[in-house]
């Protein structure tokens, strides 16, 4: 049964999808969250919620479309966000959530003051931008839960926006990556980030609440959110990245388990139907996606005869990368020290010289351990744990806010650490600032909805 995500928030079931939401309004309950004691603004600082609301909605609309665009508004999020900071109170998971996203930053500045040799200033760069959205959470926390969740459907026109740049850099010359006009892109992250965010912009475009209180703007919201899916997915087919794809499964489970009363069997036994018809109509037909698929494939074949291949470079990057880890388990080589650390192995016959312009070693989880050691492994898991610990028993909360924010917050953790797996993206500050931002935002207004429902 779906059960898109309401934002007046109703704690009973509805019997059959051509009914969405359509509930018991007797139950019906909107919470402003101003009068819990816990989260109330005096009256100067209320005023500031409606600048923070719109940076967060901006933030959705341009992080993935505009350069520049996520360090704007998140800049602008943190500066409209310290003089709520007074007062404010943290709980066990505002405060776990703080720790982790502000240890890297720790971390690269005792780098720095140990002197390590490849660590400069510019290091500091992406990891900051964990420590200001950890910032913002202590205030976004006391936005009421109803409207931050609203301000988050800036991602539905993020989701339009990147749709237009994928089209826009395929087809006009003078906007195309480099000399390569099959791969879309946004003038600032390159093809495969791209596509990624495009994806996970389409998705939480779909988990979007709805705001309508008739049947038919209800049904005119979920056709809106069903188009900022289908932008976001038509961007990452316009990148010509396998990347983007490889999130989607998981991301329909998390959005099955959080629309749905469906049992795990059934949202399996779906996913598959889905994933069969979809690769069906992919691989019996020409296109970009399937290109890709074949040439991923046929690198994995003539590895051992011809490493200088997408997929080959990227298995000589990982087994050095665990070398570097090997050698320096305790403290790494230091943030941003991949590139340096290799091609002083390329000139000691410890690398491939294929490797030696690579910045990193395309591959999140192997880029922490390569830049801290063991520790900074342990880290970069907390960066995905400690959120999808908050995140994930809430998919299936019967509080539609909960369920909304727990979805959305699903989709990021689950989305990047996927693409993870493939590629690096925490060291470069847009990149950054989106995964840290948007756990911040679904993560407030958890946190927010908790203590208005706990005043009632």
């Amino acid at each position: 049964m779906l059960r898109h995500a309401p934002v007046h928030g109703c704690h009973t079931s509805c019997r059959g999808a051509s009914r969405l939401d359509k509930c018991d309004s007797k139950l019906e309950i909107a919470v402003s969250g101003m009068g819990n004691g816990v989260n109330e603004l005096k009256p100067w600082q209320s005023r500031l919620q409606w600048p923070l609301l719109l940076c967060v909605f901006l933030f959705g609309v341009t992080g993935m479309t505009m350069k520049g665009g996520a360090n704007i508004f998140l800049f602008l999020m943190t500066l409209f966000s310290l003089p709520l900071l007074k007062d404010a109170r943290g709980d066990r998971w505002t405060w776990a959530l703080f720790i982790v996203l502000s240890a890297s930053l720790l971390v690269t500045v005792l780098q720095l003051a140990a002197g390590m040799s490849f660590v400069g200033h510019k290091a500091l760069d992406a990891p900051t931008r964990f420590f200001l959205a950890a910032l913002c959470l202590f205030a976004l926390k006391r936005l009421p839960a109803r409207r931050l969740a609203t301000a988050c459907w800036g991602v539905w026109l993020g989701a339009l926006g990147v749709m237009v740049w994928g089209y826009v850099s395929t087809h006009v010359a003078v906007y195309a990556y480099g000399l390569d006009v099959t791969r879309g892109w946004n003038q600032f992250s390159n093809p495969i980030p791209f596509g990624v965010f495009s994806v996970m912009l389409g998705f939480l475009s779909l988990s979007l609440p709805i705001v309508g209180w008739t049947d038919l703007s209800r049904k005119l919201q979920w056709l809106l959110c069903i188009g900022g899916l289908l932008a976001g997915l038509l961007a990452g087919y316009y990148s010509g990245s396998r990347a983007p794809f490889l999130i989607v499964p998981p991301l329909l489970i998390v959005m099955m388990l959080g629309v749905t009363r469906w049992r795990i069997g059934r949202i399996f036994v779906m996913l598959a139907v889905i994933l069969a018809a979809t690769a069906s109509s992919v691989m019996i037909t020409p296109n970009k996606l399937h290109s890709r698929i074949d040439e991923g494939l046929n690198d994995l074949r003539v590895y051992k005869q011809n490493q200088n291949t997408s997929m080959g470079l990227r298995l000589e990057m990982w087994r050095v990368a665990r070398d570097i880890i090997a050698d320096h388990p305790l403290t790494g080589v230091g943030k941003q020290g991949y590139y340096d650390e290799v091609n002083a192995r390329i000139k000691q016959g410890k690398a491939p010289v294929i490797i030696n312009a690579a910045p990193h070693p395309h591959g999140e989880l192997l880029n922490f351990g390569v830049e801290m050691g063991l520790p900074g492994l342990i880290l970069g898991l907390l960066i995905f744990a400690v959120p999808a610990a908050l995140f994930f028993p809430l998919l299936r909360a019967d509080d539609a806010l909960l369920r909304f924010a727990a979805t959305g917050g699903s989709i990021v953790v689950v989305g990047q650490f996927v693409a993870g797996l493939m590629d690096t993206y925490f060291w470069i500050v847009s990149q950054t600032a989106f995964y840290g931002t948007f756990v911040v935002v679904f993560a407030a207004i958890i946190l927010a909805r908790r203590q208005e429902l706990a005043g009632r």
